[in-house]
């Protein structure tokens, strides 16, 4: 070690004190590989710039294993901006773009690359450089592939994927694909993709059949992502080879019917209600709807959610409720039910839904675990007084399995406090009832909501404040505080800003 790189201190030994030497470590001492690895956390950009320190530091970022282009990882965000005003401008940067990625990738050599990905403005003038790199993550071994065409950005082709580079033999390694504004033919005589795991396809003209011959040749996939595509019309994902675990539909206006695969164990939807019951019991135990013409949790929960899912364990609803729901006296039982989350927009400035009515929910699952109910009603209603009248209340049914509920949007109306009242009373062994008057869950933009809704929140805060601490007799309610210093002074945004309860962080992923 080098005399610079060692400092003098003293250490008591034996009752005297002695003088030793320490080294002194710096980053640059340490194995190429274990700066390799630490680079490899760095954006692009800034993992580019370390070459500039050293002759030893030169090319040690070349070996980063995630390769993710976007204009921001690539040139200034302010001269990109500048330049985008001119179709000359905005052709430029597609030209530098263009330019960066070609001289990483020549820079870039070996294996061991994780991601490839690239999001940028690109069609199918410029299929030949896209090609190019795509022979570049083949060669690499890339296990994750990303184009991403940015689809709100007008265009005269998009750009043909190119099946044909995609052999049995050269992408082996390939994991998971994600295409976004790209144009899919598949021939008829696919024989790649057969170690793919998660296929996500977003903005693209895939067809019924194009769709069925790539989820057919596709063996090993375990996830699967149709989001906006909108010739799709059928979605089959019954091969009985397939290894579907997670199916993802979003916003394909074309869809209407999806035959599941009977080892599908989570599905997240979001349009309108089409069929989904298969031939046969599932083993799904995860559902996520968001349907834009059911007007009811309740009636979708218990007369249209598909009876061929006896072993479901979370479920979450997203819908607007603008309408009283009549149940049959005898509903349906989930036994395994053990997370249910809705969301729920009341749009009516007449609110006809009544929250109470969601007291059913605890007696028809009776294993559930995790409650929560977050709501938005953003038109003019009053907080619960003893003016109002008693509080409904019904016979005493305890709920032995209860022990965490989440509840947001809460404005103090009568029918809110009836429904937590009973959830408290009735739930055993519950160990916490979190409450937000905010609704920072089912809301839409904050741009759209009113200044009103300080006030509402205020009011839900007081009303949970004075009513529910008479129920609680455990110490388990948790309300987040709204001052009224708040509402004076801050707007809507600056509030619902604040977090309360953190949602875990992700890891980075595209899937």
């Amino acid at each position: 070690m080098a005399e610079g790189k060692r400092e003098n201190f003293k250490q008591e030994l034996n009752g005297k004190m002695v003088e030793r030497i320490r080294p002194k470590i710096h980053l640059s001492d340490l194995h190429t590989d274990i700066l390799s690895r630490i680079i490899s956390l760095l954006p692009l950009k800034e993992a580019a710039r370390t070459s500039v320190l050293s002759n030893h530091w030169k090319n040690i970022w070349c070996s980063q294993e995630n390769l993710v282009f976007r204009f921001c990882s690539v040139f200034s965000v302010h001269d990109h901006i500048k330049r985008c005003w001119t179709s000359d401008g905005q052709r430029l940067n597609k030209e530098l773009f263009i330019e960066r990625i070609d001289a990483v990738l020549k820079q870039r050599s070996g294996l061991g690359v994780q991601t490839t990905a690239v999001f940028f403005d690109l069609e199918n003038e410029h299929a030949d450089h896209i090609d190019r790199w795509l022979n570049f993550a083949l060669a690499s071994k890339t296990k994750q592939l990303i184009l991403d065409f940015k689809p709100h950005c007008p265009k005269q082709a998009l750009y043909n994927f190119p099946f044909e580079l995609f052999s049995a033999a050269n992408s082996l390694q390939l994991q998971a694909l994600k295409l976004n504004t790209v144009s899919l033919k598949p021939p008829p005589n696919l024989d790649g993709f057969r170690k793919l795991q998660k296929l996500k396809l977003e903005y693209t003209n895939v067809s019924d059949e194009d769709m069925q011959t790539l989820v057919s040749n596709c063996n090993s996939l375990e996830y699967l992502g149709i989001i906006h595509c909108g010739m799709i019309t059928r979605l089959e994902t019954s091969h009985p080879l397939n290894q579907l675990k997670h199916l993802e539909v979003q916003s394909c206006t074309m869809l209407q019917d999806i035959q599941l695969n009977v080892g599908l164990t989570k599905l997240e939807y979001e349009g309108p209600l089409i069929p989904l019951a298969p031939p046969e019991p599932l083993l799904m135990t995860n559902i996520w709807m968001r349907l834009s013409d059911i007007h009811s949790a309740l009636r979708y929960i218990f007369t249209k959610l598909p009876s061929t899912l006896p072993r479901l364990e979370t479920l979450t609803v997203n819908c607007s409720e603008l309408k009283k729901t009549i149940l049959p006296e005898k509903t349906a039982k989930f036994m395994y039910l053990k997370h249910l989350r809705l969301e729920l927009t009341f749009y009516e400035q007449t609110r006809k839904a009544d929250m109470f009515d969601f007291a059913c929910l605890l007696e028809a699952a009776p294993l559930l675990e995790t409650l929560e109910l977050h709501m938005w009603m953003p038109f003019d209603h009053q907080p619960y007084c003893e003016d109002h009248g008693e509080l409904r209340s019904l016979p005493n049914r305890p709920h032995s399995n209860l022990r965490f509920a989440y509840i947001t949007g809460f404005y103090g109306a009568k029918d809110q406090l009836e429904l937590v009242c009973h959830i408290l009373r009735n739930s055993a062994i519950l160990n916490a009832m979190k409450i937000d008057p905010r609704p920072v869950v089912a809301r839409p933009p904050i741009a759209l909501m009113l200044r009103t809704e300080v006030v509402y929140c205020l009011n839900g805060y007081r009303v949970a404040m004075e009513y529910l601490s008479k129920a609680d007799h455990r110490n388990v309610v948790d309300v987040h505080e709204i001052l009224l210093e708040d509402v004076k002074k801050r707007e809507i945004y600056e509030i619902m800003e604040d977090r309360w309860i953190q949602e875990p962080k992700a890891m980075l992923s595209y899937f």
